[in-house]
């Protein structure tokens, strides 16, 4: 029996679509920096002189946007070993759409769009799953494995159970199908197709090594944040990058808190006494969710208005889907 398929709306009914939701992620995105704490900015300024806070603001906004595009180029990796090729533009874009779509109200509105666009740039729903449940599993483990960093200090030898994710990360580079039929048995039990093809045991290696090295790029930028707060340089570093991947991946595991809202903080705080009085540690963590939300925005606009100036003017190749 052959499926049934809808009508392909008139472009201008899709275009108008496309501007609403456009609309309703700038909507949301402009929600949610109003929500956030901007009063911490003004407490960073009173402990050091304008020019170095600057600096130091300046520095982590680079980390957390360059530690984003290291993570994007680890899904890329696992979304080009899983099907048919993709120009890079189109990778771009569907990236991003569904990366700044998380700030929708909801969890359904992001999904979504983000399958519309995936099958309307040539990726199909099964293959975007698979993807999402392969890269998914490589963060998880590459974040808690990361967290050993913070882990060690906050916990001590109860961190023990953080070993796990280090024990399994070597399991997947030494034999990375692991993960391939990990993936393959979440979709099964989930009653979600999967894609064509499996990830390359280069593919998922490379993978790893992105992500990872997101992790740790991405962590510096709680550094400077912490040295502004009063921290010790030298011995604040591993903890800032461990704290930050511990707190992330707690709160990604954390399914039911909409980007772990709440848990990355109270993580980040405990972690963050370590080396600063709970109070600072608290203007810290906080600074961290503001830091952190400019840079995704930042970061997938100029990414999407790339790929987007990149498409359009691309568009006149044959077999182009528009």
């Amino acid at each position: 029996m052959r499926a049934i398929r809808l009508p392909r709306l008139p472009r201008p009914v899709r275009r108008a679509l496309v501007a609403a939701f456009a609309l309703a992620v700038v909507a949301a995105i402009a929600l949610t920096l109003s929500r956030l704490d901007w009063g911490v900015v003004a407490v960073l300024f009173t402990r050091r002189d304008a020019g170095q806070i600057s600096l130091l603001l300046g520095g982590a906004l680079l980390a957390s946007m360059a530690g984003l595009s290291f993570g994007f180029l680890a899904w890329r990796v696992v979304l080009l070993e899983t099907g048919p090729p993709v120009s890079e533009p189109r990778v771009v874009r569907i990236f991003f759409v569904g990366f700044l779509s998380k700030y929708l109200p909801g969890r359904v509105p992001g999904m979504f769009a983000a399958t519309k666009v995936a099958t309307a740039n040539g990726v199909t729903f099964g293959r975007l799953i698979s993807v999402a449940a392969l890269v998914m599993s490589l963060v998880l483990l590459s974040g808690f494995t990361v967290g050993l960093l913070a882990g060690v200090q906050m916990l001590g030898a109860r961190a023990v159970w953080l070993a796990g994710a280090a024990v399994l990360i070597v399991l997947v580079l030494v034999h990375p199908q692991i993960v391939n039929q990990g993936s393959a048995l979440l979709l099964r039990l989930l009653r979600r197709p999967a894609a064509a093809k499996a990830a390359s045991v280069r593919g998922v290696r490379l993978a790893v090594a992105w992500q990872s090295l997101s992790w740790v790029v991405t962590g510096l930028h709680l550094w400077p944040l912490a040295i502004a707060m009063g921290a010790s340089p030298s011995r604040s570093l591993a903890l800032c990058v461990g704290a930050f991947t511990l707190a992330t991946s707690v709160g990604i595991a954390s399914v039911f808190i909409p980007d772990g809202i709440g848990v990355r903080e109270a993580v980040l705080t405990a972690a963050l006494t370590v080396v600063l009085p709970a109070p600072a540690a608290a203007a810290v963590a906080l600074a961290s969710r503001l830091i952190s939300v400019i840079s995704e925005v930042l970061l997938g606009a100029a990414a999407l208005a790339t790929a987007e100036y990149l498409i359009r003017r691309g568009r006149t190749a044959v077999g182009e889907p528009q």
